[in-house]
């Protein structure tokens, strides 16, 4: 009696939720690796707009180096001016 209970048993098991396991396992598996992908792009889209801001960070900061020599220039030409008017 007690045998048949637990072939009964064993034989839900592996007719009723077996299955089931198998086909979690399976989806489970397909989310990690659609996960896995998605991940990849979105680090890959972040690593690009990075290197972007770094760019434009250097430009703007190329940019600032040659107002500043233009300011210096402006103000050279403006002490040449006052000199020759104090003359």
């Amino acid at each position: 009696m007690t045998e048949n209970v637990i072939q009964s048993l064993q034989k839900l098991i592996q007719d009723v939720i077996a299955p089931d396991v198998r086909e979690l396992k399976v989806e489970v598996a397909s989310l990690r690796r659609e996960t896995a992908q998605r991940l990849s792009s979105l680090e890959k889209q972040s690593e690009a707009r990075y290197k972007d801001i770094l760019a434009a960070i250097a430009e703007s900061h190329a940019h600032g180096e040659v107002v500043w020599q233009e300011i210096a220039s402006l103000r050279e030409r403006i002490a040449m001016l006052e000199a020759a008017q104090a003359i």
